[in-house]
């Protein structure tokens, strides 16, 4: 089957997640592409970048180009206005990533009803942000892991213990400095570390000059340093790999509107437990008491946190569950599952 994906978002390309860091839903794309060729499929990816070429098996090209001459089936990436691009292609799949109650404006109506596409959500809970006007197919695919968070590489948290954050720093992250500080900090007697994985606030502390919504968070990270609040660049998927099997727990609020939840999925493979709240799609990727804690409030969290840091035979014991049940997800079977709602 001749399949192209087209995504209108940023320029990349299948080798982006080996270079540099990316948001989860090009990652999908970058790893979605070469899992259906092994299946046996032609993949041509449609986006931004600047320069057609070919990575394993898929062909990448310029949004501005040609379309392909020739597609049995189009999986649209987020937005409906992409179903337009193919007009004469059956086989259409919206593959979203934000909450579905955007389908419902009355632009995205028409485009639904025009083209009729087959609605792809990310899980369970993002299947339920949408109460649709009329009948549309639908299927559930969530994303894959890839191989980098795979490896059989030895889980070995440092010490003092490591505190990892991904979070959007207007996600939390400003009550999670509030926590840190005044409650985890002291009862650990001043014997770990916080550590901050954001782009925008590490080109801040060499004079980019941040939105300001974002700068009293980074004042309050900035007048951190004695507690050992470390900010850093995040990486490729090795990179952040090798960073995740040197941390003793992965501390996310999460918010409401995440489907996914990218960076959780990743740090649960790897076999870091998680703190997080059920929010969003948090609940889908922490399994409660095995894998990590699902708490119902900031205080809980500020606990459990603690917890997992000086209890390391607590801490190792929901390691191996991590590893042992959240690293089936691969980028194979959500291949599998696309391909199954495409026949």
């Amino acid at each position: 089957m001749h399949i192209t994906i087209i995504d209108d978002s940023i320029a990349y390309d299948g080798n982006s997640p080996k270079t540099q860091p990316m948001g989860g839903t090009e990652k999908a794309v970058a790893s979605l592409g070469p899992a259906l060729v092994r299946r046996g499929h032609d993949v041509c990816v449609v986006n931004r970048i600047q320069q057609a070429t070919v990575i394993e098996g898929v062909s990448w090209v310029p949004f501005d180009a040609p379309r392909p001459p020739e597609t049995d089936a189009v999986i649209c990436i987020k937005k409906p206005a992409l179903l337009d691009e193919f007009p004469d292609v059956e086989h259409k799949l919206l593959w979203l990533a934000t909450p579905a109650k955007i389908l419902n404006k009355p632009v995205h109506q028409a485009l639904m009803e025009k083209h009729n596409p087959i609605v792809v959500f990310m899980g369970d809970t993002h299947f339920r942000t949408w109460e649709p006007w009329k009948y549309f197919r639908k299927g559930i695919v969530t994303p894959g892991v890839r191989p980098e968070y795979l490896t059989e590489a030895e889980y070995s948290p440092e010490k003092p213990p490591r505190v990892i954050v991904t979070t959007n720093p207007l996600h939390g992250l400003d009550q999670v400095l509030d926590l840190w500080a005044d409650q985890i900090l002291p009862q650990v007697d001043g014997e770990a570390s916080l550590h901050i994985y954001s782009a925008s606030f590490f080109k801040a502390q060499g004079g980019f000059v941040l939105p300001e919504k974002l700068q009293p968070i980074f004042k309050k990270v900035q007048a951190m340093g004695s507690k050992n609040v470390i900010v850093h660049r995040p990486g490729s998927d090795l990179e952040m790999a090798m960073a995740y099997r040197h941390a003793a727990c992965h501390l996310y609020p999460g918010v409401e509107t995440e489907m996914y939840c990218s960076t959780l999925a990743e740090t649960q493979a790897i076999g870091l437990p998680c703190v997080a709240r059920p929010v969003g799609a948090c609940s889908e990727r922490v399994k409660n008491g095995q894998t990590g804690f699902l708490v119902p409030d900031m205080d809980s969290m500020a606990n459990v946190t603690v917890h997992l840091l000086t209890k390391s035979a607590s801490r190792e014991n929901m390691s191996r569950d991590c590893r042992m049940m959240q690293r089936a997800r691969t980028w194979d079977v959500a291949a599998a599952e696309f391909e199954a709602l495409l026949g």
